[in-house]
C-alpha cells in the first residue's frame, strides 16, 4: 500500500522541504525514514520488493545501470531544450538531445523493451524523458525521432504501458505547457 502525494515545485510545502534534503522530486517515505533521488529509490524498491526489475545477469544489469546515466543526460538536455530562451541555445540542446538519442539507437537492439520483452528499471528511467517529449513534440519544428526509428519503437512501447501514462496527473500536459509558458522558454516559441 502506498499514497503519492504530488508537489508543485514551484511552491513546495514546508513539510516536503523538511523531508527533502535536496529539495527535489522523487522522495519515498518509508515508515520513518527518507530516501531520495531516483536511482537510491529504484534501488531500494529492487531490493525489497518483487518481481525484481533488474536483469538476472549480472553484466546486463551492469549494462542497464550505465545506460541509466545516459537517461539522467537525455533528461538534463531536454530541460536545457525547453527552458531555452535564446534560439542557439535552443539548437545547441536539440543538437545534444538528438545526439544522446542516436547513442540510444545504437543499443537497441531487443524489442520491445531496453532488453527485450520484459519491462525493467532502465525503461522506467527513460520513461520520464518520453513523458515531457510527448508533449514537447506538438511545439517544436524538428522530428528529433527522425534518425531513430528503434528509438522511436522504444518509445512507443513504453508509453503504452498504463503505468507509465499513469505516472503523472492527469493534467500534466497542461501544466507543463503552463511551466514553459510561465518562464517564457522553449525559445519563445509562437506556438505556445
Amino acid at each position: 500500500d502506498f499514497n503519492i502525494e504530488y508537489i508543485d515545485l514551484r511552491n513546495k510545502p514546508e513539510w516536503f522541504l523538511k523531508l527533502s534534503p535536496t529539495g527535489k522530486v522523487p522522495v519515498l517515505l518509508v515508515d520513518e525514514t527518507v530516501l531520495f533521488e531516483s536511482w537510491v529509490i529504484n534501488e531500494f524498491l529492487e531490493e525489497t520488493y518483487a518481481p525484481p526489475l533488474h536483469p538476472a545477469d549480472p553484466l546486463t544489469r551492469a549494462q542497464n545501470r550505465a545506460w541509466i546515466e545516459i537517461a539522467n543526460q537525455l533528461s538534463a538536455a531536454q530541460f536545457r531544450m525547453a527552458m531555452a530562451k535564446l534560439k542557439q541555445e535552443l539548437v545547441d540542446q536539440i543538437d545534444t538531445v538528438r545526439s544522446l538519442l542516436i547513442d540510444l539507437e545504437s543499443q537497441l537492439v531487443a524489442e520491445p523493451f531496453f532488453n527485450g520483452p520484459d519491462f525493467a528499471v532502465i525503461d522506467a528511467a527513460f520513461a520520464p524523458f518520453f513523458t515531457r517529449q510527448r508533449v514537447i513534440d506538438a511545439y517544436l519544428d524538428d522530428d528529433l525521432f527522425a534518425q531513430t526509428p528503434r528509438v522511436n519503437s522504444y518509445r512507443a512501447a513504453i508509453m503504452g504501458r498504463g503505468s507509465v501514462r499513469n505516472s503523472v496527473v492527469p493534467d500534466y500536459d497542461d501544466l507543463y505547457i503552463q511551466r514553459l509558458r510561465s518562464d517564457g522558454s522553449f525559445g519563445q516559441s509562437p506556438r505556445l
